[in-house]
């Protein structure tokens, strides 16, 4: 009867430690590498393109932020103008192509929350550039959006 009650103490144990490596590795797993969404994305045409870059920009964010953290404040800097490249980028091609509007002012949307969250938690000093990233962010989620609700063009006659 002992022995059973180990046995099933095991297994509880087991059980839960694959649980915990599941949703601790399953995330890392999901999000591709910046490295490989810039490849991805430079091959991709259209829309999909568009989401990919603004994907990119979002991930770059979280360089960001963890740059920050490891206080490599230089490279921080330079990967918040990198989002705001890639998320200019993101917000052309979308508009150019009308493709993948909604999924590219997501990305973007989460890209600008993010920012604000991380400018938060920087010194006095640091927040001007995220600040100024931040309202960019915001004015091309804003043409994204202006965009997709236009009128379509209405073709003159003479």
């Amino acid at each position: 009867m002992i022995a059973m009650a180990q046995h099933s103490r095991f297994k509880i144990a087991a059980l839960a430690v694959l649980v915990l490596l599941l949703t601790t590795v399953a995330p890392a797993a999901e999000q591709k590498s910046v490295e490989a969404l810039k490849a991805e994305a430079e091959k991709a045409g259209g829309g999909h393109q568009a989401r990919l870059y603004a994907e990119l920009a979002q991930q770059l964010v979280e360089t960001a932020d963890q740059q920050f953290t490891d206080g490599q404040v230089e490279a921080a800097q330079a990967s918040v103008q990198d989002v705001l490249k890639y998320a200019a980028l993101a917000r052309d091609i979308s508009i150019k192509t009308r493709g993948k509007m909604k999924e590219t002012e997501i990305h973007l949307r989460n890209a600008e929350r993010r920012l604000d969250a991380v400018r938060r938690t920087l010194s006095v000093d640091d927040r001007p550039p995220l600040e100024d990233a931040g309202k960019k962010l915001e004015r091309f989620r804003q043409e994204l959006l202006n965009a997709m609700f236009a009128d379509p063009k209405k073709e003159k006659k003479p």
